[in-house]
């Protein structure tokens, strides 16, 4: 069954620095709370940098699942469901931290909104590292983890720093990996940024596109046209798409009937929420999570 956050006691933050609401650090060994058995799909509220530095395994990220090894980092965002197999003892470290932390929201995007592992739709959550890479991360982490410790003030502005230089390293090797050339800065593409940030922080709560407008506010006009412009897709196929990656979320990884689902994405009527899945996947509900929950044990 999935779990969220809140499933879980808060009892193994003891062990590293937790800061409620902001940030939490901590080593993968240490993040081992009572009652969590990481074998189990669940999600968080907030964003993790986790830094496989030995061991080796599979981790299961919403609807696809990739190997680790040693020199492995993996982002994952909130409401990303997420499961672990070891295939031998992992050690490393885990930083998590709240979009509020630093400032991501649809109103002021900042960096982070440049940053589109984020929210992975096309990139791997996943970066396997080279041993010259690898030494970095563990230096930054180690770096991050000493100034921590020192409760002064100004901790939270030195964490949000090593936050930033982490996150900006991570640009640098998922453009390297995908070979991304500089491009010219689209007029569109803070509109596309807030956007997306704001479809994670409303959805499914909001679900009309002159809604998103309004939170972004631009008329239903300019925000279908930016859309275009640079996606190729205008706000409501958008929302679908998230709406969709929403719904196999939780076919996938809950015990709830598909007439809960229905429900808890805002579809009035479990038909229609049968129509629109199969709109857009070629298959109903029960089908799709018959076959996946099947590929899924095979795995």
């Amino acid at each position: 069954m999935l779990r969220s956050v809140a499933d879980y006691p808060m009892a193994g933050y003891h062990q590293g620095i937790h800061q409620p609401g902001k940030f939490h650090l901590m080593t993968f060994a240490d993040s081992e709370r009572e009652g969590h058995d990481r074998h189990v799909p669940h999600r968080h509220d907030f964003f993790e940098l986790v830094w496989l530095r030995t061991g080796s395994g599979r981790v299961c990220c919403d609807l696809e699942g990739y190997s680790f090894h040693a020199n492995s980092l993996l982002i994952l965002s909130p409401g990303q469901v997420h499961a672990w197999r070891f295939t031998s003892e992992t050690q490393g470290q885990i930083v998590g931290f709240s979009p509020e932390f630093l400032a991501v929201n649809s109103e002021h995007p900042g960096l982070l909104a440049k940053m589109p592992f984020l929210y992975p739709e096309h990139l791997d959550p996943i970066l396997y590292l080279d041993t010259r890479e690898g030494e970095r991360i563990d230096g930054l982490f180690a770096q991050l983890n000493d100034l921590a410790q020192v409760p002064a003030p100004g901790r939270d502005d030195v964490v949000r720093g090593f936050l930033l230089v982490l996150l900006s390293y991570m640009r640098q090797l998922y453009a390297h990996r995908e070979q991304l050339a500089p491009r010219p800065r689209h007029e569109n593409e803070l509109l596309v940024q807030r956007f997306r940030l704001a479809l994670e922080e409303h959805l499914p709560r909001v679900v009309e596109v002159g809604e998103f407008a309004e939170l972004l506010n631009v008329s239903r006009t300019h925000l279908n046209n930016g859309l275009r412009r640079f996606t190729g897709r205008s706000a409501s196929e958008l929302i679908h798409e998230r709406m969709l990656l929403e719904a196999k979320r939780r076919l996938l990884h809950s015990s709830l009937t598909i007439a809960e689902i229905a429900y808890e994405l805002q579809f009035q009527d479990p038909s229609y929420f049968g129509r629109f899945f199969r709109k857009y996947t070629g298959v109903t509900p029960g089908e799709y999570r018959g076959t996946a929950q099947h590929e899924a044990l095979a795995s």
